[in-house]
């Protein structure tokens, strides 16, 4: 089929490269000057494992193409995607701005070809409930062109993305045309499994699928956040509680692992975008609220617990923060822990030396040279007074630590994602502190500086 992306960011681009992995023909449209020369000498933007490989395959034969040209790229074009962002607004409402331009311009350059055939405009884009109708009255008042507007939210998690995309738990299509419905139909029929993995239902139930999923992910996080405060009260181990609940067959393992707190594009946005449309329903969702603020809470804990076992005050000891990155295997910082744990230990009079294997150029963007940047995580420990672990990359699991307490000035860790083993940690003379788990404490000779 021929398919059109608007805008080539993470989702657009995800989605559009995995189209054409599949035998479609797509053409991408990305305005960013800097961004479409990237993309169309062949170089991913973003990282994401094995999205490049499948890049250099799609542009090597023709099947993938970028431009900025909205009518070059709709021209005889049978499903459009709509991957623009829908940022939120101070008050919480989603700026449906760029999803109304977009979806304008393109049924302009539709029908100015005056095609009788139905084009199938699918918002990718997470957007609340009611956006979709909204989008398809207001098109329908400024285009006569032959249109139908489908929901088809998307479900990847940054570092599996590609295989998220070519191997769907499930895809849901929102919407009111049949005729659309089975063009999506078309489209994904090599990813559909099972019949039953492919969805159909009203725009509505599409959206708030989408936001419920992520809260409901958010929410499992948190509850186990939350538990590491009575774990650490009581001794108790987190990871044998989620071991325990877990193996629960109602429950399940996946998001169960506690850690400094949850960040990215999707479970920070969706879950605040959840409180909203709660509260323009007229309901206020203390489940909801209460995710969000388990969330903040534990990352100032995190911070907390630094200040409490440092062993010499925070003001002017250097803190070395390992991972900067929302999680391992992306060069995501939106809403990363990394951010808040590094900016309450500037606030707190410390020196902040960071680290990260692909975001370390981001993080640079905000807090420019308020932070010492290393591209070496035992560079980074040097002189250190403390190790803070933000970002479970398994790189960390692995580094020389013998050396690296030897080059502290007190071999401290506190882990943020429980990812270090215990006991290498003691082995190798380090007090170590995680999140709800028994802490290593031993007899510390702290160097002093020269």
């Amino acid at each position: 089929m021929e398919v059109t992306i608007i805008g080539c960011g993470y989702v657009g681009l995800v989605t559009g490269v995995c189209l054409a992995s599949i035998g479609h023909t797509v053409r991408g449209v990305e305005k960013d000057p800097r961004k479409l020369k990237s993309l169309q000498e062949g170089h991913c933007p973003i990282f994401e494992p094995g999205l490049q490989e499948l890049m250099n395959e799609a542009v090597s034969n023709g099947s993938i193409t970028f431009t900025d040209d909205v009518k070059k790229a709709t021209k005889d074009t049978e499903i459009v995607f709509l991957c623009v962002g829908t940022p939120p607004k101070p008050d919480g409402t989603v700026d449906m701005t760029y999803l109304e331009t977009a979806g304008k311009e393109v049924c302009d350059a539709l029908a100015e070809m005056n095609n009788d055939l139905l084009v199938t405009i699918v918002v990718k884009s997470t957007v609340p409930a009611g956006t979709n109708r909204k989008l398809h009255n207001f098109l329908k008042s400024q285009t006569k062109a032959h249109f139908a507007v489908v929901s088809n939210p998307e479900f990847l998690k940054e570092g599996t993305a590609v295989q998220d995309c070519l191997n769907p738990d499930r895809i849901v299509i929102g919407g009111e045309s049949v005729e659309a419905f089975r063009m999506m139909r078309r489209l994904y029929d090599p990813l559909v499994k099972r019949e039953e993995n492919f969805m159909t239902m009203n725009w509505e139930s599409a959206e708030l699928t989408k936001y419920a999923a992520n809260s409901m992910l958010a929410a499992r996080i948190s509850f186990m956040n939350e538990l590491t405060i009575l774990c650490e009260h009581y001794g108790a181990d987190i990871e044998d509680i989620r071991k325990g609940i877990g193996s629960d067959s109602r429950i399940g393992p996946a998001f169960l692992r506690a850690g400094c707190g949850y960040g990215g594009s999707c479970f920070p946005k969706d879950v605040a975008a959840m409180e909203h449309i709660s509260r323009a329903a007229g309901h206020e969702s203390l489940f909801v609220s209460a995710i969000q603020t388990v969330n903040k809470n534990q990352k100032k804990r995190f911070v907390q617990k630094i200040v409490e076992k440092l062993g010499r005050p925070i003001q002017g000891a250097t803190i070395a923060v390992w991972g900067l990155a929302f999680k391992a295997d992306t060069d995501d910082i939106r809403e990363s822990a990394s951010i808040d744990v590094i900016q309450y230990l500037l606030d707190a009079g410390a020196i902040v030396r960071a680290h990260d294997y692909k975001a370390l150029e981001n993080m640079k963007q905000i807090f420019k040279d308020k932070v010492e940047w290393t591209t070496d995580p035992v560079k980074a420990a040097a002189g250190a007074d403390a190790i803070a672990l933000c970002t479970d990359w398994p790189q960390y699991t692995t580094q020389p630590f013998r050396k690296i307490a030897a080059t502290m000035n007190t071999p401290i860790i506190f882990d943020g994602r429980n990812c270090l083993n215990r006991d290498v940690m003691r082995e190798n003379g380090f007090q170590y502190y995680p999140m709800g788990r028994p802490p290593v404490e031993q007899t510390l000779r702290l160097r002093s500086r020269a």
